[in-house]
């Protein structure tokens, strides 16, 4: 159980490593450490009940990219690498998969919260949202095609991009056709994935707030309300983590226990509990590093505006 981050998926999930390595400087804001807060935990001034935390948000999500902009920025750099790679004379356009049913950064965040999930998959929400964001793969490249795309195998990987190559007579774009793709999304300072700062301050809040003395006492009533339902765990990080679960498909014990955990969840209000109190978190972290994160907000922007211009609204 994990923050979620968005990503670039383009081709197969290895190249698509790839392409994100290669991508040109102004694909991201320069990167440089952020700045922490204050120690004193920050004030909560309302802890609403959730039960269903696909009607919350957190505040970091202004600043990561939402499934809307990486739809359209990833439909627009497949179309524009396609373009790229005609011109050389290969028909290859990479898979781009369904952003659109990419979920927030709080569906599986905090574990199993819907009981109807929790009583058919346990605690196999997440799998199934990876298996439904990655796209079909693409049949293997050749090595023209690679050196064309601008990208490189693993034992290559820190091989710089190709600069003043050609293929067939034609000058191949510096760092091929993600490249010259990458540059036009970015002109005018956009960027087309998640920013180091904005990664940061997702990541950083979820690990202060499962340390905050008031998540820390809910978990402590989750764990009393599961033990009188014969399940010992500490708290709902160290069940969905329990290696017992690491099967192909979910035993009645993991279902057992994963609905037994949403109930409980659902009687002390832990959900409601933990997401304000990360949320309290980031709004204060997100106060010290505005003038990054604000950067960062009209960077993608701006890539989403050269998306549209690709491939329209």
């Amino acid at each position: 159980m994990v923050p979620v981050r968005s990503t670039q998926l383009s081709i197969t999930a290895a190249l698509a490593l790839a392409l994100v390595s290669g991508m040109t400087a102004g694909c991201a804001p320069p990167s440089s450490k952020t700045s922490t807060r204050a120690a004193a935990p920050p004030v909560v001034a309302e802890t609403p009940i959730i039960e269903d935390v696909s009607d919350h948000s957190l505040p970091v999500e202004k600043y990561l990219m939402s499934p809307t902009e990486n739809d359209r920025i990833e439909r627009a750099r497949s179309k524009l690498i396609g373009s790229c790679m005609k011109r050389f004379g290969f028909d290859f356009t990479p898979n781009t998969p369904d952003y659109k049913k990419m979920s927030g950064q709080v569906t599986n965040r905090y574990g199993p919260t819907d009981p109807k999930i929790a009583s058919s998959l346990g605690y196999r929400q997440a799998k199934r949202q990876v298996e439904e964001e990655v796209s079909p793969v693409q049949s293997p490249l050749s090595a023209d095609m690679k050196n064309v795309l601008g990208i490189r195998d693993e034992s290559e990987k820190d091989a710089p991009s190709p600069t003043g190559d050609t293929y067939r007579g034609m000058r191949i774009p510096d760092g091929g056709c993600a490249g010259e793709t990458d540059r036009k999304l970015t002109r005018g300072g956009g960027i087309i994935q998640d920013a180091e700062v904005a990664i940061e301050v997702n990541f950083r809040n979820f690990e202060r707030s499962t340390k905050d003395v008031r998540v820390k006492k809910s978990f402590a009533d989750w764990a009393r309300c599961m033990k009188g339902r014969k399940f010992s765990y500490k708290t709902p990080i160290d069940a969905i983590n329990d290696p017992r679960w690491r099967t192909d498909t979910p035993s009645a014990l993991e279902i057992a226990t994963a609905t037994a955990e949403v109930e409980c969840k659902q009687r002390h209000n832990v959900i409601g509990i933990w997401v304000s109190v990360e949320s309290a978190y980031e709004r204060e972290d997100i106060k010290v590093n505005a003038k990054q994160l604000n950067e960062v907000r009209k960077g993608i922007d701006i890539a989403f505006k050269n998306a549209a211009s690709v491939v329209g609204a």
